[in-house]
């Protein structure tokens, strides 16, 4: 249902929005990235999305906060220079009107050791007409660092 340009009701957001359209523009956007299709993945980022990976960024300079699609794909250019996908298992999706979570384990390649790296993320996602307008993301980092040094930080 939409109010028209000008409503007061127009700045709650897109009415025409579905938890069955949510999830089938998530399960697109996952299976996208799963494959590596870049441009079907891409699709699925609106232009304004404002995107947050909770990582430390000295370490992982693709985390971060994001603002724009160019911005956030810069950032994943910045992740696929270290690292290589070997496998995304999405465990858990919950999805309710234009909102999305899901649990998955993601298992990398670091390119410059190829030492394997396994980590378990949340991600929450805001859709807009189809499109991921908003993301936020964490993952273990303590966890993740460790992995990446090949050492523990603590005795």
């Amino acid at each position: 249902m939409r109010f028209g340009l000008g409503s007061p009701l127009d700045c709650y957001g897109d009415w025409d929005v579905t938890t069955e359209t949510t999830r089938a523009a998530l399960d697109d956007m996952l299976d996208a990235f799963k494959r590596g299709d870049k441009e079907r993945f891409a699709a699925r980022y609106h232009d304004d999305i404002d995107w947050l990976f909770h990582a430390p960024v000295a370490l992982f300079p693709f985390a971060g906060h994001r603002r724009g699609k160019a911005d956030v794909f810069k950032g994943y250019a910045l992740m696929f220079q270290s690292y290589r996908l070997t496998n995304y298992q999405v465990d858990s999706i919950l999805v309710d009107g234009d909102r999305a979570a899901t649990m998955a384990t993601a298992q990398m390649e670091q390119l410059s050791t190829g030492r394997i790296l396994h980590s378990r993320v949340a991600s929450f996602h805001r859709f807009k007409n189809g499109q991921v307008i908003e993301y936020r993301g964490f993952t273990d980092s303590f966890d993740s660092v460790e992995q990446t040094l090949g050492r523990e930080l603590l005795p």
